[in-house]
């Protein structure tokens, strides 16, 4: 026997069992899992539905008119600029020109603005260059920079009340790349833009219609000239119970929490407003169920999960600091409609989705006695960037070392408001805390104190004995740092855990937005022949350090590059000058997809799914998502690294039984790669499939009378017969391969059915919840 056959034999696995049956289509729904938690999930008693407690504890000071009472705690949540018990303490941002060097010991940020809020010498180059310097007129709550002059802002009087917004809030000129690079006198400033075409006599922050604009950079304003106003996004849209500004949620009278979901105790509930706002009624479909009283329906489904309402500084002040409204988000509204865009181009988005999808689930309660689990919502992957190079705050708990430090840090500091302000972490150890890590490599870095815990992430790595493989050298989470306010380190704090931990963590997808996969046959497009044998499309480390993606994609593109691959074989890798056309078409035309590290997780294995196309995946030691709760060898190629060199011969040693058989699985399980748990995505993709489904329909009725005789009925049966890739129908997992002659050889048609049940069933988000629920005794 040879050496590939016996690759072959290894790495190509066998089909497993679906899941025990549960009801009639339920084969189906939990096909390819391992293990019961699918099942389990289905046939779990329900739980009765009781109303959501109230809490009734007054706040100091009415939090000084800046804050917002929590009434279950009794403390008060501060935004932005503020700090401290009852929101007394001023907490400023200023735009400044430089961050403090650790070793200073300088407690309060550098600023570079008067007290005007303007900077202090425009002529002053900007060495540090830090992209929150102000050639207008700074807020040093946020450190965002706004116009100065006629367009420009105008700040509250210094003698008004807390909390009172500015006269005139202007139009931003958000970084320095948008400031003037002279002064009025044409002396050298800091900024790169020409003068007039920010205060010249038609400037942009001078005139109604100005020559220049810099493209709208700031939440909640839209526009030519980004000052005409568009919702903002606020995770669960504050509920229909307040207003949100730069992600933080301004409450109603006597409503509470971080979404404005709770009402204090003794008042009386009020309609929200969402059902009367189409844009947020789209989204997030109307105020959280776990709020209603009495609840929509007597009973629910467990998992039962308490979602914390985090000291601001973890969460929603990340929110505000962002600047730019297409970072650290899933989604915003976009100018004039507010339609809504995903922004998967974010790719930690999963921080918010999640966070959203929770605040609006059945599964959330507001009753921690009755919680199964809690959730923490802390945003630390928005931290390195934008946050950490705008101004010189925050800091976790000084500057310097690597971004990761950062991070480390903040969820410390998480944990120790959790276990100081509830009694839960302890009652348990935390194992039944969720904690999600979406930076490059997972929760590589987490701090061991939460080892206990559940951990969704995108990195799958499983070594105990790991050090940080990434080739941007800001993030090694292993490159310690000892500073005057941390002088033992940070990296004591998180070693001794693995990466990943199958046994209790999970690897969940990370977002796709619809539009990303809509060439996809499974989402009921008409399917392309499959004529690529394999595809990837991405950074081939061609200006990288030799460690990035472990060498994977690099070794796969020299070979391919000097062999003439593509054109031999069609075998198609390199970045978009190598490989030019549409990607989702692309996806949907290949038998093949890499799947391989980058500086830690890559989406491609979501990628690779969601097109029908079979994941090669080669990352030793590292598990895929949800391939420790679903057969990822019914219809994946697992490779070890050291048979890359022999990759083509591999790919094209498969036998055509194999790839049908893949291909059909991957039609059984894909669903569950995709979000679909806010109504908004899940209204675009039954559109999406309506639309597709509606042609795929038909081309039967077409082909059906094309051959006469049978009628329709027989030219639909061949069709779905094609599509299904099965003569027997919806039990089987092969047969018909739908194989085609082509001038350049065959193609493979993909077979599985198109997706017709709704496309929020079983869904990323549905299949961490049914895994939660069969979590729930490992908790206890």
């Amino acid at each position: 026997m040879t050496m590939l056959v016996i690759v072959l034999i290894i790495y190509l696995g066998s089909p497993s069992c679906a899941a025990e049956s549960f009801g009639q289509g339920s084969k189906q729904r939990c096909a390819y899992t391992r293990g019961t938690w699918c099942t389990k999930y289905a046939i779990q008693a329900p739980v009765v539905w009781r109303p959501a407690p109230r809490g009734n504890l007054e706040c100091l000071g009415g939090c000084n008119n800046v804050g917002r009472c929590n009434y279950d705690t009794g403390k008060c949540d501060c935004p932005a600029g503020w700090t401290g018990p009852g929101c007394k303490t001023p907490s400023k941002r200023p735009c400044s020109n430089r961050q403090r060097d650790p070793f200073e010991r300088r407690t309060e940020p550098y600023s570079h603005i008067g007290p005007d809020k303007r900077d202090l010498d425009l002529g002053e180059l900007n060495q540090h260059f830090l992209y929150g310097r102000c050639g207008g007129v700074c807020d040093d709550d946020t450190a965002i920079c706004y116009c100065d002059g006629p367009m420009g802002r105008i700040p509250a009087p210094p003698d008004a009340p807390p909390g009172t917004p500015p006269v005139r809030v202007g139009r931003p000129l958000i970084t320095l790349h948008h400031a003037p690079k002279t002064t009025w006198n044409g002396s050298k400033a800091f900024g790169e833009v020409p003068y007039d075409n920010v205060y010249g006599p038609n400037g942009y922050c001078n005139v109604t219609n100005p020559i220049w604009t810099p493209g709208c950079g700031m939440d909640g304003w839209g526009g030519r000239t980004c000052d005409a106003p568009v919702e903002a996004f606020c995770p669960g849209a504050c509920s229909g119970h307040g207003r949100c500004y730069l992600g933080w949620c301004t409450c109603d009278e006597g409503y509470y929490g971080h979404d404005c979901a709770r009402r204090r105790a003794g008042l009386p509930l009020l309609p929200s407003t969402i059902p009367q706002i189409r844009w947020l009624r789209e989204v997030v479909g109307s105020e959280p169920p776990a709020a209603m009283e009495p609840p929509p329906q007597p009973e629910r489904k467990r998992p039962l999960i308490y979602v914390y309402d985090l000291e601001p500084l973890y969460q929603s002040k990340i929110l505000q600091y962002r600047v730019s409204p297409t970072w650290c988000v899933h989604r915003l509204h976009n100018w004039p409609a507010n339609t809504t865009m995903w922004t998967d181009m974010w790719v930690y988005a999963v921080d918010t989705l999640l966070h959203e999808s929770l605040l609006i689930s059945e599964h959330r309660t507001f009753d921690p006695e009755e919680a199964d689990f809690f959730y923490v919502p802390h945003y630390a992957s928005c931290l390195p960037f934008p946050i950490g190079v705008w101004a010189d705050a925050p800091w976790f708990p000084e500057p310097g070392g690597p971004r990761v430090k950062q991070m480390v840090n903040m969820v410390r500091d998480t944990l120790e408001w959790i276990d100081t302000t509830y009694p839960y972490w302890r009652r348990r150890g935390g194992r039944d805390h969720i904690w999600l890590f979406t930076h490059d490599e997972g929760a590589c870095w987490a701090p061991t104190a939460i080892n206990a815990s559940i951990w969704l992430t995108h990195w799958g790595r499983t070594e105990l004995n790991h050090t940080s493989n990434t080739a941007f050298l800001a993030d090694k989470y292993d490159n310690d740092f000892a500073g005057p306010l941390q002088p033992e380190g940070f990296v004591r704090y998180i070693q001794d855990h693995p990466c990943f931990n199958p046994a209790k963590d999970l690897v969940i997808p990370a977002f796709k937005a619809p539009s990303h996969y809509q060439a996809s046959p499974l989402q009921g497009h008409a399917p392309r022949n499959r004529d690529l044998l394999f595809f990837f499309r991405g950074d081939v480390g061609k200006n990288r350090l030799p460690n990035y993606s472990r060498g994977v994609r690099q070794l796969i593109y020299k070979m391919a590059k000097e062999g003439n691959w593509a054109q031999k074989y069609r075998f198609y890798i390199g970045d978009g000058q190598d490989v030019p056309g549409d990607y989702s078409e692309m996806l949907s035309r290949a038998i093949f997809c890499l799947v391989a590290p980058g500086d830690g997780w890559s989406a491609r294995m979501e990628d690779a799914v969601l097109h029908g196309c079979i994941p090669v995946i080669i990352a030793d030691g590292v598990e895929a998502v949800f391939e420790s709760i679903l057969d990822i060898d019914a219809f994946a190629l697992r490779l070890p690294q050291d048979v890359v060199p022999r990759l083509l011969d591999v790919l094209q040693a498969v036998p055509e039984k194999t790839i049908r058989s893949k291909q059909a699985r991957l039609g059984r399980l894909w669903q569950r790669y995709r979000w679909a748990s806010l109504p908004k995505l899940a209204q675009e993709l039954r559109e999406a499939q309506g639309r597709n489904l509606a042609r795929f329909d038909a081309e039967g009725q077409g082909r059906a009378a094309v051959e006469g005789q049978g009628g329709v009925a027989r030219g639909q049966r061949r069709l779905q017969t094609i599509y299904s890739g099965s003569r027997a129908g919806l039990a089987g997992d092969e047969g018909d391969a739908g194989v085609v002659e082509g001038p350049e050889g065959p193609r493979h048609l993909l077979l599985p059915r198109p997706y017709r049940a709704d496309p929020a069933q079983d869904d990323a988000f549905a299949t961490i919840i049914q895994w939660l629920f069969n979590r729930i005794p490992h908790t206890r």
